[in-house]
């Protein structure tokens, strides 16, 4: 089954998602000081927001199945610039991790993960905007 499907570009829709990517980095970062895992979970989620932001500019967006994060990753790797190759390496690990503390609860979160994925999350948003606002007419 296709892991994608067309989507009609809507710039107000896009901004957005990507409006709510940076709430949820700005949450991310308050929580930091009272829960890791959460802080991991929303960084997570801020960069999933702003990626659907991206694959929507593009024209697409993921079928609601098993596996459409990993399908999601897959469509802004092959489009962004290959120097930002390790930085969707770590939106991977982090999709990873917050797979693994949500339905394993076996890898504690540490202080240094939350920091890590809130950095991540930070950069990824900056330059996903950046991407967008180049193609925004």
């Amino acid at each position: 089954m296709k892991k994608l499907k067309p989507h009609k570009v809507d710039w107000e829709q896009i901004e957005r998602f990507l409006r709510s990517a940076e709430k949820k980095l700005a949450s991310a970062k308050k929580i930091l000081a009272f829960d890791e895992e959460a802080c991991l979970q929303l960084a997570y989620e801020a960069m999933l927001k702003a990626s659907l932001g991206f694959m929507f500019s593009h024209g697409f967006r993921a079928r609601s199945q098993p596996g459409h994060h990993i399908a999601i990753i897959d469509f802004v790797r092959v489009r962004i610039d290959k120097k930002h190759a390790g930085l969707l390496a770590m939106f991977d690990r982090l999709r990873r991790k917050r797979n693994m503390a949500l339905y394993d609860d076996t890898g504690s979160v540490s202080r240094q993960d939350a920091e890590r994925a809130l950095e991540t999350a930070r950069e990824y948003l900056r330059i996903v905007r950046a991407d967008v606002d180049t193609r925004r007419p």
